[in-house]
């Protein structure tokens, strides 16, 4: 039947039909449901307002999550970062700026040792040189006297007294007290031409393409300890490192790396090798070192954590390989540090894993050369990151404890939990200064007591710097909003857009005078307004007669069947039918969701009810 407003005024999946009109309403159904909150404790579910709120109060479970709020997301994760600190809980601050430690070459083997002063050996081509400020600014580097026909140095090692030095093929193992310029002497008593030399559980290992041995203190390798030749001759031994009771060997062969471990006998001399392990093939092992019961493995594919057990197998994880290949290591505190590509080193904490055998880990310092290389060596000394940069040399933390200029924190898509559309409404930040400190040049005394204030700072009245804090939002246009400069508990109204999820960016930017200080990131909220699809429910009252006719127009009546219709209608609510909605020259979907009939008589020739039939219509987009 085709649609003729002025006599039938409503058409449902082309039935038309007269209404009661005072009975007719449409109205636009609510979006959010009245909220029940179960919790033990208050939180923002509790709050009676029409905003969706999201905030996040802690950074120290490291990067890697894409989606901030998905059900299976942690709070206190985030996407990527450059140049920001997440690892005290709480805090967002800038990581230190790093500087060049000298003209000591670029492609470089750089380690530190201590005997109560602690040095930095560096070896580049033939030369070998140390220093023991290398802290400083400008370290000063001394050379240790050459060979009388110098060789290629391709490793080094102590024991807080003597430096042992490997030269390959070239020469024996060579040895020259530590912190002096003595020319190296002949190991006395050694025999082999190693390429590696290393300490490790208070043992001198030897690596040599297939060959592993345990060299003794007059240089001679240890009688009934480890003397091995792989029978695979394209075998090649990497490193070495401590075990509960015995020492690991990692060995890449033909492009695969595999974990070998030495046990001790009764004697304390190791055992031959026992393969316990093999990465994934085409994965080559190029480090090793053991730190609290764990395995670390840098490999051409990332970082992993291996689980050590008792008799010496080992489980590993999961390859983070968000920093791509994995050149060196270091372990200090809870954490370890590695170094990856573009100059770039790596900060992973062993005490917070957010999966088997995955540790938190994010960006840490990062080189200042303009063509960054591989972070080839990295060291840590009194709580400071040094590394070598295989295309610009040896770098560090900054002497001046001067801040980077800039670190970002990308949180991640925040959708709050949701598909559907929101407007991102208004943005807040708490944040607290960096303070600094400036030494006390006037006398503090106290009676009876005499104080030295030549090195005494005093930090009772210290001046907050703040530096800045900003904000960058995209939505899923990919296209980013206004970037908006945030202080302190004061709430920003974001530019209007709609989105499903919002890509959110915080840039930390150091004080513009005090460049050793930068905020602190304590907390971040987002407000954001739903705004899905809006839907209509339209109450129509049909009369339900076996001739209707409209008070417009001729007036002429129309036959209709009570019960067809009734059991028509009933149908299309049933199986949900999404159908065409008319009312005057409105056109629109809807399904029928619910159903309502009132008597007013039986028709004339008992065949069914006469009266009105009250139809819930719900609008669908």
């Amino acid at each position: 039947m085709a649609h003729a407003a002025e006599r039938l005024p409503v058409t449902i999946d082309g039935r038309s039909y007269l209404i009661e009109t005072e009975g007719y309403s449409r109205t636009t159904v609510p979006t959010l449901r009245e909220q029940r909150d179960t919790s033990g404790e208050a939180g923002e579910q509790r709050l009676n307002t029409q905003f969706w709120v999201r905030s996040q109060t802690d950074w120290s479970y490291g990067a890697g999550q894409e989606y901030f709020d998905n059900d299976d997301s942690d709070r206190r994760r985030f996407y990527t970062s450059s140049g920001v600190d997440p690892w005290t809980k709480g805090q967002l601050s800038l990581l230190p700026l790093c500087e060049d430690k000298g003209n000591t070459g670029d492609d470089v083997i750089m380690k530190v040792f201590g005997n109560g002063t602690e040095y930095m050996y560096v070896a580049s081509g033939t030369d070998l040189y140390y220093s023991s400020n290398f802290a400083d600014e400008t370290p000063t580097w001394n050379t240790v006297t050459a060979l009388a026909s110098p060789q290629t140095i391709t490793d080094f090692d102590s024991d807080g007294v003597t430096v042992f030095v490997a030269y390959g093929g070239a020469l024996k193992v060579h040895t020259t007290p530590i912190g002096t310029t003595t020319q190296p002497s002949v190991l006395t008593g050694h025999s082999t031409l190693p390429d590696k030399i290393r300490l490790v559980s208070g043992r001198l290992i030897e690596m040599d393409g297939n060959h592993i041995g345990d060299i003794a203190a007059n240089g001679t390798l240890v009688s009934g300890s480890l003397n091995y030749d792989a029978i695979d001759h394209n075998l090649a031994w990497v490193d070495v490192a401590a075990g509960p009771t015995g020492i690991y060997a990692a060995a890449n062969t033909e492009g695969v790396g595999s974990i070998f471990f030495c046990s001790t006998d009764a004697d304390g001399l190791l055992n031959q090798p026992a393969q316990v392990a093999d990465l994934p093939h085409g994965e080559r092992v190029n480090a090793i070192e053991s730190y609290g019961g764990l395995l670390v493995i840098a490999t051409t594919e990332g970082l992993r954590i291996a689980a050590m057990n008792q008799d010496g197998s080992v489980s590993y994880g999961p390859v983070v390989d968000n920093g791509g290949e994995v050149f060196s290591l270091a372990t200090s505190n809870r954490f370890v540090w590695f170094g990856t590509a573009n100059g770039q080193v790596y900060r992973a904490d062993l005490s917070v894993f957010t999966d088997t055998l995955v540790p938190a880990w994010a960006s840490d310092v990062v080189s200042t050369g303009s063509t960054p290389g591989n972070v080839t060596w990295v060291a840590r000394s009194n709580r400071k990151t040094f590394f070598v940069d295989a295309a610009n040399g040896v770098q560090g933390e900054a002497e001046s404890g001067d801040r980077v200029a800039s670190g970002t924190l990308t949180v991640g898509d925040v959708r709050w939990n949701s598909q559907f559309d929101k407007s991102l409404r208004q943005v807040e930040v708490r944040s607290a200064p960096t303070l600094a400190v400036a030494e006390n040049t006037s006398d503090y005394n106290q009676s009876g007591e005499t104080y030295n204030d030549e090195d005494l700072f005093y930090n009772g009245v210290a001046t907050p710097v703040q530096g800045t804090i900003k904000v960058t939002f995209t939505p899923d246009t990919g296209n980013d909003l206004a970037v908006l400069t945030l202080a302190d508990r004061v709430s920003q109204v974001v530019e209007y857009s709609l989105s499903d999820k919002y890509t959110v960016k915080f840039t930390l930017e150091r004080d513009a005078t005090t460049t050793t200080a930068g905020p602190n990131l304590e907390s971040w909220q987002l407000l954001a307004f739903p705004a899905p699809t809006r839907i209509d429910e339209i109450v129509l009252p049909v009369v339900m007669k076996k001739r209707v006719a409209s008070s417009r127009g001729m007036g002429a009546a129309v036959q209709q069947d009570p019960q067809g219709e009734y059991d028509a209608l009933r149908a299309l609510m049933t199986a949900k039918r999404v159908v065409t909605y008319q009312e005057g020259s409105r056109s629109e979907s809807v399904v029928i969701d619910q159903m309502s009939m009132s008597a007013e008589q039986l028709s004339a020739d008992g065949d069914w009810w006469e009266g009105t039939m009250t139809l819930r219509i719900l609008t669908v987009p």
